[in-house]
């Protein structure tokens, strides 16, 4: 009924505070007598501050009364208001500095500010486009009005608009919950919980929806991870790192809806390639090196980056997942478990560290890989990419996250990780004397696998922190780097563009109905039940501040009025 022109900028946004409570479509009264440029301000005594803004704007014989103007068309005259400041306490309690520190205050007061200044962004930016589509809306049935139209069918035609707006009000006061989602199947199992691949029943979103056992996760003390989790992919904007879409939780459960990336990880790719050419493997960790970048940005470091964290979308590249949850999550019982086991090596017998060919090499690590199944997934974990200090418990910065980079170049190139060894054991050894273990790969023809530029970007990411490269900008400066504008990096046709069918296309990821995927995961699935048997069935009555989250965008969210300026602005995005 209502079309929108594409070609009409919308740059002038008069008032907040249109009375469209005094309009009447009445055949005794002039059209549509009310000023929009002007905003009316009426009294606000007898106003039903309870009533629907939508249903408040029905035009009848008593529309110029007050009473009938919706409140979210008035600007209201808060003077007189007056608060008693004589009930002020007068001194603060003995502990609120010490509460005031701690880690979980600070959180919940940066939660309670970005939730406040969102909640009122995306309120002005409502009522803004609701001002622009009433207007375009009256434009209309004047139009229909001079053309001939009656006063009933223009009447009509105005309680449609004034449902389709009451519809909108009443979704955005709703909470997403479970059953909102249609499962279609699953495409990850971590210690915590499983990841399906689902669409989101109104709005027809594809999403990748991690569901966590909450008694499990507060039993373990693990929720700091879920938030930390859930805080990063609200606060990002980054093209680079995978978008939270929905967060909320319900007694037993905590859910995050996040983009669905649809290419698989990086570690399918390796797997299918087993070492990369130069320039292929150049672009994927330029990338990389963008992502990790957009996470320290935000004042974050990983900690534990592998070729499973980075994922590929459908155009072929590179975003960064998983910080710090469920399968790949970093708990202090697994750093414990891993440097335990580091200790441990010391007491063992290891033969004298020979350099080996790259075929050995490449042949015992994937023989490795293949033979234990639980390699990659274990609790304990692979010390393939961790930074030594991480492992030691020492202090250690954001750029332990580049000596996993390192790793993953070195890997990517030659087909094995730089301390991969025999056995797990012996891959701990060798981290342990990294230092004596870290050689320039060689072919067998005896000349180095390694250009003298890749060798030293891997000898500046994987060292000492003092000798390590410092940050985005150094890396930058590398030789090595020379060839690549990483301003341009997403429009580069990548090396590899996966082959969808659909947007529901999970082929790239495992088949949980293949017996042979699901060995993988024997390990999470044998130290999930031992949790769960040692689980009392008490209920879980502890609520999450701070969780619940609903992106705005598009169909369901921001016109962009307030975001994007309103010559960008589409006040029907939410409409329609």
């Amino acid at each position: 009924m209502f079309s929108r022109t594409g070609n009409e900028n919308f740059r002038e946004i008069e008032s907040l505070a249109d009375n469209i409570g005094q309009l009447s479509f009445d055949a005794g009264r002039p059209p549509f007598n009310c000023d929009l440029s002007t905003p009316t301000k009426p009294k606000r005594e007898g106003l039903n501050v309870n009533a629907s803004p939508a249903k408040s704007m029905v035009f009848d014989e008593n529309a110029g009364d007050s009473s009938h103007v919706s409140m979210m068309d008035i600007d209201g005259n808060t003077a007189g208001t007056e608060v008693d400041v004589t009930k002020s306490p007068k001194k603060l309690p003995a502990d609120f500095h010490r509460k005031a520190s701690t880690n979980n205050t600070r959180r919940l007061v940066s939660v309670c500010q970005m939730y406040f200044l969102d909640y009122y962004c995306d309120m002005f930016d409502y009522v803004i486009s609701r001002r622009e589509r009433t207007k375009q809306v009256l434009k209309y049935l004047d139009q229909q009005r001079a053309q001939g139209g009656t006063s009933s069918g223009i009447s009509s035609e105005w309680q449609v608009y004034l449902n389709k707006e009451a519809g909108i009000l009443r979704k955005r006061r709703l909470k997403p919950k479970n059953k909102d989602f249609e499962m279609i199947t699953q495409v990850g199992q971590g210690g915590y919980g499983q990841v399906y691949l689902a669409r989101k029943r109104d709005t027809r979103e594809i999403c990748a929806l991690k569901i966590l056992n909450k008694k499990l996760l507060m039993k373990l003390n693990e929720t700091n991870h879920v938030l930390t989790e859930r805080d990063i992919l609200t606060t990002t904007r980054s093209e680079w790192l995978v978008k939270l879409l929905y967060a909320f939780q319900d007694p037993g459960s905590l859910y995050l809806a996040m983009e669905f990336v649809p290419g698989g990880d990086y570690r399918t790719l390796l797997i299918n390639t087993r070492f990369l050419q130069a320039p292929h493997a150049r672009f994927y960790i330029s990338e990389m090196f963008c992502a990790v970048n957009a996470l320290h940005e935000l004042g974050y470091t990983h900690r534990d980056l592998k070729p499973e964290n980075f994922l590929i979308d459908s155009k072929g590249h590179i975003k960064l997942t998983d910080f710090g949850l469920a399968a790949g999550t970093v708990s202090m019982e697994r750093i414990e478990s891993m440097k335990i086991r580091l200790e441990e090596v010391k007491n063992l017998d290891f033969p004298e560290f020979k350099e080996k060919s790259m075929d050995d090499r490449r042949e015992m690590y994937h023989k490795l890989r293949d033979s234990d199944v639980n390699y990659a997934s274990s609790t304990v974990g692979s010390p393939d990419y961790m930074a030594l200090e991480v492992l030691e418990a020492k202090s250690y910065d954001f750029t332990v996250d580049y000596w996993s980079l390192g790793c993953i170049l070195f890997e990517s190139l030659v087909g094995f990780t730089p301390f991969s060894g025999s056995s797990t054991n012996e891959t701990y050894e060798n981290l342990r004397r990294w230092k004596q273990v870290l050689r320039r790969p060689r072919c067998d023809n005896g000349r180095y696998a390694f250009s003298d530029r890749t060798w030293e970007l891997v000898t500046r990411l994987i060292s000492d922190p003092i000798n390590r490269l410092r940050s985005f900008e150094h890396v930058k400066r590398m030789k090595y780097f020379a060839e690549i504008n990483f301003d341009t990096l997403r429009n580069i046709s990548p090396p590899f563009i996966p082959q969808l069918d659909n947007e529901t296309d999970a082929g790239y990821f495992d088949d949980f109905n293949n017996e042979a995927d699901m060995a993988k995961y024997t390990d999470v699935f044998k130290r999930q039940d031992k949790l769960t048997a040692m689980m009392d069935d008490s209920a879980v009555v502890s609520k999450l501040v701070g969780f619940t989250y609903r992106h705005r965008k598009g169909k369901s969210g921001t016109s962009g009025v307030l975001y994007g300026g309103s010559e960008f602005a589409d006040p029907f995005a939410t409409f329609y």
